[in-house]
């Protein structure tokens, strides 16, 4: 067992986007990876799509979550179910706080393929 003190997380920001990786291979985590993520009021992520599905928690906040040309409303205490290979974007309508985990190792890719190497993941 490990124990990541939360003065070990590193923070990172994109486009109002602010990512804590709370449980990631820098911290020993062999098959699970956890972030927690802060989005500003009207910010977005960018479109991407994994390789393998990926959960989020709605903490706090509401916005709009748009997989493929589907769009679906959320808000707190909602749990996001994204499927894999489906490209997927989140917005912000309020400041929105979440949890999200995916298996380690899963590609995180632009709906053109190219690997994301995104810096909350080490």
């Amino acid at each position: 067992m490990a124990i990541v003190r939360q003065a070990q997380n590193r923070s990172f920001e994109l486009a109002g986007n602010h990512m804590v990786g709370l449980a990631t291979p820098r911290c020993s985590t062999r098959e699970v990876e956890v972030w927690r993520a802060k989005m500003d009021a009207g910010s977005a992520t960018p479109p991407h799509q994994h390789d393998h599905e990926e959960v989020v928690v709605v903490l706090s906040g509401r916005g709009r979550a748009r997989i493929e040309n589907q769009e679906f409303e959320f808000q707190a205490g909602d749990t996001l179910i994204l499927p894999a290979g489906k490209v997927h974007q989140l917005f912000a309508e309020t400041d929105a706080d979440s949890i999200a985990a995916m298996p380690i190792g899963s590609l995180i890719r632009t709906p053109t393929g190219e690997i994301m190497d995104l810096p909350w993941r080490t």
